[in-house]
Formats: C-alpha cells, sequence, structure tokens
C-alpha cells in the first residue's frame, strides 16, 4: 500500500455489417430507451447548488436561507436587489444536452412590468455566505451585487398586474451545453434590467428553500453509452459497449436506435468531429476537418462492432481511436449541441461533449491496449491522485474530475473550481480521515484551498488562507497515521504559497483538514524565520521525526533557504538550509534514514533528515536535476532513480564507513547504477518497493518502463503519437495494477502493468 500511503500525504457476422453499415439512416425503429426529459428539483436537502438573495441595503447580510428571492432594479430602499441560483446536477454524470428550460415560480409581483434577466454567473460562490459584498466568506465579489456576464442568457417579460402564483420559464440550453462541454458552472445570477422599468416592489420567487413549487431546471438530453472497451486482433479492433436504457423518473420523447461511431488512426477522434443532429450518415464518409471516418452506423441497437477495415483497413501495430455517440430515431445525436442552439444543426467546437472513446492497437497483446480513456476537453490535465480502485480525481484547468479507475466513467459531473488547478490532487479515504469522507484536497491558483467529497463532488469546504495563489500539491499529515507526538486532533492539509510578487515573504500555511480552519501560517522574512521564496512543489510528511519537509526557491542563489523542516502541531521552524533553488518535492526514503533532495538544475543531495546535514551529492550532467527522486528500495543502499533534461538515472546511495546504516556526523556515497537512459523530455520517474519498473512520462507522447537493474527501456505504451503531446508525471493504481497518466492533448488514459 505503498503508493496509497504515499497519496494521503495518499455484432453479426461480417455480412450483416456490410448491409448496415454501408447504408444510410433511414426510418429507424423504437427500441429500448428514448430521447428523455427530465427535470431537476432545486431542494434544500441537495448538496450542490443552492440560492441566495443578494441585497445591496443590506450588503453584509446572507439571505441564504430564505424562502424567497427578491429581484428588483432599486428596491423599496433605492437600491438593486438580485438573487443567484445553481442547480445540483450529480444525478446526470454525462449526457448530451438537447434542450434546458429553467422554471421559476412568482409568488408576488409589483406594479410594473419588467423584464428578469438570467446572466450567467463568472465567479464561485456559496449559498451560506454570498452577500451582495461577498461571494464566499471574507472574499468579496470582483463587481458589487454578482460577477456575471453582461449579456443575459434568457430574459422573461412579468406584467405587474399578473396572477401569482404563476411559473415562469427561462430556456438556457447554451449555457447547459457549455458546461458539460468543459466550462465552469457558478449557475446564474437573476436580475431586472432596470432600462426596461423599475419597480420598487420587485418580485418575489421562491428559492430552493420554500415548501412547494421550487426552482426547477427540465432538461432534454440523450444518455451517452457506457463500459466501452476495445480488443485488438490481427489487423482489427472489436468494439463493445452497453446502451443506454431510460432514466428512473424521466419521460421517452424518441427511442434511442443505437450508435454511430468515429475513428481516427494515430491520433484522438477531433472533439469538433461531431455528428450534425438530424443528418443521416453512411459508414465510410467523414466528420470534421480532421477527417473523422464514419466506420458503424447502427439501427439495431448493436453492442458490439467489429472494425475489420471496411473503410480503408487496418495495419497493425499503429494506434486506432474509436468515439462512438449513441443516437436515437429523429437522428439525435448524444452530443452537446442541437437545433436549439445552432440553428443549422451544427455543433460548436465543445459540442463533443465528453463522449465516450478509446483506443486500440491491432496486433499488439491484450496488455500493451489502454484500459481506458478519458477525455477532459482541456488542453491539459494534472497528474492524477489516487484513490486506489475507488477514485482516479485530476484537475483540467478549472475544473476537477473524479474518474471511476476501474470503468474510466465519471463519478459526478466535474467540479468547477475558482482557479486553475497545476498539481496533483492530494486524496485520502474514508478509513484514514478524521473528516470520515473520501475527499480530495486541491490548493488553486485563486488563492484558495477546496476540500472536495469525491463521492458527490460537494465542496466540503474552501479557504483563502493567505491571499496568494498555490501551484502545488497540498501535503496531508492523517492523525491516524501519527504518533503520540502530534498532537492536533484531526488531520492536517499543508501548502506553500506562490506569490511572484515577493521572494522573500511567501508563506506555509496549516489548515484543519476537517473544517478548513488556519492552524498556523509560517511567513517568510518575520521574526525568525528567514526569507521564503515562491514553493512549487507538494511537501514530504515526515511521520518518524513528527515533521514536514518543505522546499522552495531560493531567490536566484544559495544564500537564501530552499529546504525547511517544521513542527506539525504549531508550525516551528525546527531547520532550514541553503541548497539553491528547488522546485521539486522532497522524497523520504521508506525507512526515514533519508531525505533526498533535487536541486532545480543541479545535484541530488542526500539529507540526513534528524540534523539537516548533507551526506553526499550527485550531479549526472544533462541540465543537471529535473524532477524529484524514486526510492526503488527499502533499506540502505537505496536505488534511487530521477529525471535530468534528456535522460534517466539510477544511483546507489551507501552510507560511510557503515553501507547498511549512516551514523550520526557520517557522510555517503552515491554510486552510478545506471544511465542515462535517453527519454525525450522526461517526467518525474514513479516506482515503488516490490516493483523491478520505473515509468516515465515522456514528451514523445508515451509511457516509458524502464528496468530497474539495468535502466533498459524495454516496454513502452503509445498514448497519443501527434506531434507535441507529452505525458505528464504517472500515478499508479495499485489495487487495479494500473498506470494512469495524463497527456496534452487533455486525456487520461490507463494501462495495465507490468507491460
Amino acid at each position: 500500500m505503498q503508493e496509497s500511503r504515499t497519496y494521503i500525504v495518499r455484432l453479426s457476422g461480417f455480412t450483416r455489417f456490410l448491409v448496415i453499415a454501408c447504408c444510410l439512416f433511414g426510418t429507424l425503429p423504437s427500441l429500448a430507451g428514448a430521447r428523455e426529459k427530465k427535470s431537476l428539483v432545486s431542494a434544500a436537502s441537495q448538496k450542490r447548488g443552492g440560492d441566495a438573495q443578494l441585497d445591496a441595503s443590506a450588503s453584509t447580510t446572507n439571505f441564504g436561507s430564505a424562502t424567497s428571492l427578491n429581484v428588483a432594479a432599486k428596491g423599496s430602499t433605492g437600491q438593486a436587489t438580485r438573487a443567484t441560483i445553481q442547480f445540483d446536477f450529480s444525478s446526470f454524470p454525462n449526457i448530451g444536452v438537447k434542450q434546458a428550460d429553467m422554471g421559476l415560480t412568482v409568488t408576488s409581483v409589483g406594479n410594473k412590468t419588467g423584464s428578469y434577466e438570467l446572466h450567467r454567473a463568472t465567479n464561485l460562490w456559496r449559498e451560506s455566505a454570498a452577500t451582495w459584498t461577498n461571494r464566499v466568506t471574507g472574499t468579496a465579489w470582483t463587481t458589487l451585487g454578482g460577477d456575471f456576464n453582461a449579456t443575459s442568457s434568457a430574459a422573461v417579460t412579468i406584467n405587474g398586474s399578473s396572477a401569482v402564483p404563476t411559473t415562469y420559464t427561462w430556456g438556457i440550453t447554451a449555457d447547459v451545453q457549455n458546461w458539460y462541454g468543459g466550462t465552469q458552472n457558478f449557475g446564474h445570477v437573476i436580475l431586472e434590467n432596470p432600462s426596461v422599468g423599475n419597480d420598487v416592489n420587485g418580485i418575489l420567487f421562491n428559492s430552493r428553500e420554500a415548501a412547494s413549487s421550487t426552482p426547477t431546471l427540465a432538461l432534454t438530453y440523450l444518455q451517452q453509452v457506457s463500459n466501452l472497451t476495445a480488443t485488438a486482433g490481427n489487423a482489427t479492433v472489436t468494439l463493445t459497449w452497453t446502451n443506454p436504457t431510460t432514466m428512473t423518473g424521466a419521460t421517452s420523447l424518441e427511442g434511442y436506435a443505437g450508435v454511430l461511431i468515429l475513428r481516427q488512426v494515430d491520433k484522438p477522434v477531433a472533439a469538433t468531429s461531431v455528428p450534425a443532429d438530424g443528418t443521416t450518415y453512411t459508414a465510410c464518409g467523414t466528420i470534421g476537418t480532421n477527417s473523422d471516418t464514419v466506420v458503424f452506423v447502427d439501427n439495431t441497437s448493436a453492442t458490439t462492432f467489429t472494425d475489420s477495415g471496411l473503410c480503408g483497413g487496418l495495419t497493425n501495430d499503429h494506434t486506432y481511436s474509436y468515439k462512438v455517440f449513441a443516437v436515437d430515431t429523429a437522428h439525435n445525436y448524444s452530443t452537446e449541441c442541437s437545433t436549439v442552439t445552432s440553428g443549422s444543426g451544427a455543433c460548436s467546437a465543445n459540442g463533443s461533449s465528453i463522449v465516450p472513446e478509446v483506443v486500440a492497437i491491432p496486433s499488439a497483446t491484450a496488455s500493451a491496449q489502454a484500459v481506458w480513456v478519458f477525455n477532459t476537453l482541456a488542453t491539459a490535465s494534472s497528474s492524477a491522485g489516487i484513490n486506489p480502485g475507488t477514485s482516479a480525481v485530476t484537475g483540467s484547468n478549472t475544473l476537477l474530475f473524479d474518474i471511476n479507475p476501474q470503468t474510466g466513467s465519471q463519478i459526478v459531473p466535474p467540479v468547477s473550481l475558482g482557479g486553475a488547478i497545476s498539481s496533483r490532487p492530494t486524496l485520502i479515504d474514508t478509513a484514514d480521515d478524521s473528516i470520515a469522507q473520501n475527499v480530495a484536497y486541491v490548493p488553486g491558483q485563486d488563492n484558495f484551498v477546496y476540500a472536495v467529497n469525491t463521492d458527490t463532488g460537494v465542496l466540503d469546504w474552501l479557504v483563502n488562507p493567505a491571499s496568494a495563489p498555490f501551484v502545488a500539491s497540498a501535503g496531508l499529515q492523517a492523525k491516524l497515521l501519527s504518533g503520540v507526538t502530534y498532537t492536533l486532533g484531526q488531520d492536517l492539509v499543508v501548502a506553500g504559497t506562490h506569490n511572484g510578487a515577493t521572494t522573500s515573504g511567501n508563506k506555509f500555511v496549516a489548515l484543519n483538514a476537517n473544517t478548513g480552519a488556519t492552524v498556523w501560517t509560517v511567513t517568510g522574512n518575520t521574526g525568525l524565520v528567514p526569507a521564503l521564496d515562491i514553493v512549487n512543489a507538494a511537501p514530504t510528511i515526515d511521520y518518524t521525526h513528527n515533521a514536514i519537509w518543505f522546499t522552495s526557491r531560493s531567490n536566484g542563489g544559495t544564500a537564501q533557504p530552499s529546504l525547511w523542516k517544521l513542527d506539525p502541531t504549531a508550525g516551528t521552524l525546527l531547520l532550514s538550509a541553503s541548497l539553491g533553488p528547488i522546485d521539486y518535492s522532497p522524497t523520504l526514503a521508506p525507512s526515514s534514514d533519508i531525505l533526498f533532495v533535487s536541486v532545480s538544475g543541479g545535484s541530488l543531495v542526500a539529507i540526513d533528515p534528524s540534523s539537516g546535514a548533507t551526506l553526499a551529492s550527485v550531479n549526472p550532467g544533462d541540465g543537471g536535476l529535473k524532477s524529484s527522486a524514486a526510492v526503488a528500495t527499502t533499506v540502505l543502499p537505496y536505488t534511487v532513480v530521477f529525471s535530468t533534461s534528456t535522460k534517466v538515472w539510477a544511483y546507489k546511495f551507501a552510507c560511510v564507513p557503515t553501507p547498511n546504516i549512516c551514523l550520526p556526523g557520517g557522510s555517503g556515497t552515491f554510486t552510478l547504477l545506471w544511465g542515462g537512459t535517453v527519454i525525450t523530455t522526461p517526467s518525474a520517474p514513479l516506482t515503488y518497493f516490490p516493483l523491478t519498473k520505473a515509468y516515465v512520462g515522456g514528451g514523445d507522447g508515451k509511457i516509458h518502463e524502464l528496468d530497474l537493474a539495468t535502466g533498459v527501456d524495454g516496454k513502452q505504451r503509445v498514448l497519443n503519437s501527434s506531434a507535441g503531446v507529452t505525458v505528464g508525471d504517472v500515478s499508479i493504481d495499485t489495487s487495479l495494477s494500473y498506470v494512469i497518466a495524463s497527456a496534452t492533448d487533455g486525456r487520461v488514459y490507463a494501462f495495465r502493468f507490468p507491460f
């Protein structure tokens, strides 16, 4: 369980195919399932979403628990009132939206006719904290009264003499489609357009806390296929999948008819290559500027298809990507587009949605195939945090995706955060953490640290503890794993700031993992604390010595500290060392007797974690260290693996004069084991005992498997061979024996290991 602990701190013959696939879609029979319509009902019991009134005359008062929402351009006090509203999409993790209509019930009208508009909110807010002034506790809106798109998404004119209660409908299809297509979902701001006239009494809408007639969102959609797999043969690929069935409580509008499958070779199917609603297709035609090939058009509700080269043939040892779209009898496809939003039925750039896709390599062995592929619709994703067998959580710009590592499907809709996520989320499971949940702790570049329940996508808490951005992962000290010298009553989340405006005043912060409350803050250049530059790497938890190890930049030299040892209970600085700029996390050996520190573009340094003394260092050249070190053995002498600019190396570290034990005041030696194994732009290597391999992402779009004894790059797995695609730091799910990695094509891939 070394990996989990690390992340805590853890059809049917060929003839039949020809008949079906070569012909135009005609009249399709109605089969199981349907294009569906179902309403989301906003209720106080829902954990995601919410609504709140924003009142300029009571600018610091939160109305999040009120049963009504008052909206007026200028109310009885002469000041405006608005409202925020957001729906919980947890029960719709991945759908192709065709129409979305918000229903709000008016219980009181004033004396004049007004235009009441929905504007897409552009910043994160909390129902329990939102006021006219603030969007979350302690953090103001950029503009008083809410941050929102200046162009309204929808507007409804309500007459001052209208009967009440009456429910009105706002069409917000484009907004909901965009949310499912990769943009942030912060809901809407409701306001009265003052240019249409003002009613001092305004309008009262029911909120989700009302006893009845709460806000609704009626969705018309197609579900995606599920359980998509690919099995490669000799110049063949066989796909299997499960067709959708109508959701409980949904109304069927048209029957699901089958699927349309697109294929591409040696690169993924493009996000912009999507079938247009109302259009029929033939096999071997192409869609999109990427010329992705239609290889299967089905109206029999088939659940399997063997691609044996009808549309040009398959070449062994090349990678083929497939994307599978569900389709109904009216020729609607499971994409985020429709005639409602496009007029012609053509899809926008984000119209592909997160449509299931898979890759396969004909003739390659089963173990060489990707188990699953997940597209985050971003240009890049952070490395995945792993809760073995349960979750693979990755940040994709400002969205946090929770992927089922067994199936590669979303567990819940993505969580919209307020800032970019550039680091690996830190995960802990319900059995080990003090909050008794499966949680991901995620620092963001918007100055916030987030605690996200990975089962529901609910934000347990978010705080702005240092008024500075974070780019590195958080560390997590689990109370359950700590000794008696750790006296705090709960787990501790620790992170360092990346405030580029200062090379001396950055901060280390520690947060109560249950609540987000600040436990302590260490600020550089204050009191006895030396100057502290930006922090680019996650801290390391040292349970043996009851300490937290941080690294930092050093203002361009060696006069300023870059290695820091802190007491977790009070944040007391125990020691610091000036080693030169460090952008990588320190690595503690399994026996906690040696700390390995990678100086950026410099040496690998072995440190005595008790005294902070330097025992030995080594720099093999090639531009110096470009990664943290990975330790492959459990006791001295240690095998240590790391990357430089173009190579991967392994050294043996032993102590002097006794190789198997480091004595106080002693020293050590590094001896080359192998290296350097050439890999284009190698990531940090990942290995742990008892693995006999190390796994490295490369700038060639591959994961490389290196033999720990010899350094031979014996096997690789291709994620995307397109030029310019780089694979980042890999992750390992020890429960499933999967290597999981993100690439700069925005996809996350899983492969079985060993290769």
